[in-house]
């Protein structure tokens, strides 16, 4: 019996395609964190915005590379510890949960979600599914949580919404997906997972006994040459996931 859908976040439900460029929406984070640090925690020197956004970048790619042998997964926060220390912000002064809240309520300008995600997933809420959300973000969904807002379909995910930074692991290592079914109190075979990744999300949903089904809005070949995991199900539109659930899960709809 299905009881769940779960879905990744970033390129599934949220379309990052027409976001401000990377750096200018970095720039203004560090903008906002510099004047609180700034004014209330003595560091050695000024710090430019530019010296900062070099020195997170830096950090930020030291423990992405760090976590692919292992799949644990970076936080953000860990990131801007180190950052300001390297720029000279004395740990005794260093407010982090101050710091991360500035950095994290700078939005990026242009984020929204698909056409078809308000639809479909008001659907399989109003015939009774849980709906939930599992991303690999460095960032807590604490943090994460803001952009659900911004975007209008925090409502949609009221019991499960999972970053790797709050579980320790990235996908596709099963704990975070058995995180997830822990939170709802769900067997594998009562939920399906929605992604745009065949290694992340098909891969790691599939080794845990989930449907695993592949979200190729784009068309990706790449990820099909370079790949030999077999999704139950391709789509290219949340609409086409409707009838994969039927032939699945007949009478679904009856809750």
């Amino acid at each position: 019996m299905l009881k769940a859908v779960l879905f990744d976040l970033d390129q599934t439900l949220i379309d990052w395609d027409d976001v401000e460029p990377w750096e200018d929406y970095q720039f203004r984070r560090f903008e906002a964190v510099l004047d609180l640090v700034h004014a209330e925690m003595h560091p050695a020197e000024n710090i430019e915005p530019g010296r900062m956004f070099a020195v997170f970048i830096e950090q930020s790619a030291r423990l992405w590379r760090e976590c692919v042998a292992t799949m644990r997964s970076p936080h953000v926060v860990t990131m801007m510890q180190e950052t300001l220390k390297e720029c000279g912000v004395p740990e005794e002064h260093l407010n982090i949960d101050a710091v991360m809240n500035v950095y994290t309520s700078q939005l990026p300008h242009g984020q929204r979600i698909y056409p078809d995600v308000r639809d479909v997933l008001g659907e399989l809420r109003d015939h009774g599914l849980e709906l939930g959300i599992i991303t690999n973000a460095a960032h807590p969904m604490l943090y994460r949580d803001r952009e659900l807002e911004a975007v209008g379909i925090m409502d949609l995910f009221p019991r499960c919404r999972i970053s790797a930074a709050d579980v320790g692991y990235l996908k596709p290592h099963r704990a975070i997906f058995d995180h997830a079914l822990r939170e709802l109190s769900l067997d594998p075979a009562e939920a399906v997972f929605v992604g745009d990744s065949l290694t992340t999300d098909v891969e790691g949903s599939q080794g845990i006994g989930m449907y695993g089904v592949w979200l190729d809005r784009v068309q990706d070949e790449a990820q099909v040459i370079t790949n030999d995991v077999i999704p139950d199900g391709t789509i290219n539109s949340l609409y086409q996931l409707l009838p994969l659930l039927d032939q699945w899960y007949p009478g679904w709809r009856g809750g």
